[in-house]
């Protein structure tokens, strides 16, 4: 620009590269119950990703404390369709986050929860080894309840700077180590 106004004109044309991540990130966030005093974290993480980021592909699905059979496309729970057919369409590139208190808020510990994400988690790696999990309750809150088990599973981390970070390198494909 400098050197335009100097001269009056362009010499050349500047040429750049506009950077876009082709990745996929899958976003699989827990509605309602005790995750309703995050819906404004949740609500900013998705604009933040779909809008602000340069990721090429956000898909969100919503669920109520297990990501089950059906997730939903909105997040009033209204729009199911089946979680096999949103991992369908990903590939080795789709990169998972999933956002839910496991347990921990009111510090319930399921095993029938833990056996239904298992078998999620189990569904989910079928597609992509890219997952990692943001738990808003923090660690200390994890011990004795369905979460425990479930980030021996899972690369989970507490909703705070550290552990978002974490996470994102986790879904950039960065070695996960158990969160213990």
């Amino acid at each position: 620009v400098e050197q335009a106004a100097k001269q009056g004109f362009f010499l050349k044309p500047a040429y750049r590269r506009r950077e876009i991540n082709h990745a996929h990130l899958m976003l699989l966030i827990d509605q309602e119950g005790s995750m309703t005093p995050f819906h404004r974290f949740t609500r900013d993480l998705v604009e933040t990703a779909k809008y602000e980021s340069n990721i090429e592909r956000v898909d969100v699905g919503y669920f109520h404390n297990i990501p089950a059979e059906s997730i939903y496309q909105d997040s009033h729970l209204t729009e199911p369709i089946l979680l096999k057919r949103v991992l369908a369409q990903g590939d080795s590139e789709t990169r998972v986050l999933i956002v839910s208190d496991g347990g921990a808020a009111r510090g319930y510990r399921r095993m029938e929860r833990v056996r239904a994400i298992t078998d999620v988690l189990f569904d989910i790696r079928q597609h992509t080894s890219s997952i990692a999990w943001l738990n808003p309750m923090p660690k200390e809150r994890w011990s004795g309840t369905s979460a425990q088990i479930l980030s021996y599973l899972v690369s989970m981390y507490p909703m705070n700077n550290e552990g978002f970070s974490q996470a994102i390198n986790i879904v950039q494909g960065q070695l996960w180590l158990p969160n213990r």
